[in-house]
């Protein structure tokens, strides 16, 4: 009779048991996250961080575009505009590219193109919000919103998908401290 109760005792303990590891499998469809497209990355070495709005012929924004995967075919990238008044335009493609490595080089002369500007009007002042998306030989897209939060919030990972500069006046390239503070990734 002992032997029977202490198996009445542990079949109980054994189903619970058996429950709670049942229950911690992961169910996919509460996942919030959006569907990632795997490989779809573009790089950019930001070489030049800042415009110089005195030097507008000479001066752009810019660096080392690249695929790491090789998968990426075309990437679009678009400009928006923040006036120092604090108007902001809507984004305009900028450019296509189509073939990696490359140096981006965006004038300001690109950007008043872009967003069917008169030239004279942009400078000192404004700033620049970059939107990136790539392309595969599938037409498979990604962008910002495909990327990992990680990768969203590591200025290291060097995303070519969001990021900003600004124009700059004289005053401002004399102090190098103002260049090695820049960080085009903070608040796109």
């Amino acid at each position: 009779m002992k032997v029977i109760m202490k198996k009445i005792i542990y079949l109980p303990i054994l189903v619970l048991l058996l429950g709670v590891f049942a229950s911690c499998q992961k169910d996919d469809s509460l996942d919030p996250r959006p569907v990632q497209v795997g490989g779809l990355y573009v790089r950019l070495d930001i070489t030049n961080k800042v415009l110089k709005s005195y030097d507008p012929d000479n001066s752009y924004f810019g660096g080392l575009l690249t695929s790491p995967a090789n998968n990426v075919v075309t990437y679009n990238l678009y400009v928006k505009r923040r006036d120092g008044f604090g108007f902001t335009s809507e984004f305009a493609k900028v450019k296509t590219i189509t073939s990696f490595p490359v140096e981006l080089k965006v004038y300001e002369s690109d950007i008043a193109t872009a967003l069917n500007l008169d030239p004279a009007t942009i400078g000192y002042g404004d700033e620049y919000y970059f939107y990136g998306e790539a392309f595969d030989a599938s037409g498979n897209r990604a962008d910002y919103y495909s990327l990992s939060t990680t990768v969203q919030g590591a200025p290291g990972m060097k995303q070519a998908f969001r990021f900003r500069t600004t124009s700059q006046n004289e005053g401002y390239f004399g102090n190098p401290a103002n260049l090695a503070e820049y960080d085009n990734y903070v608040n796109p």
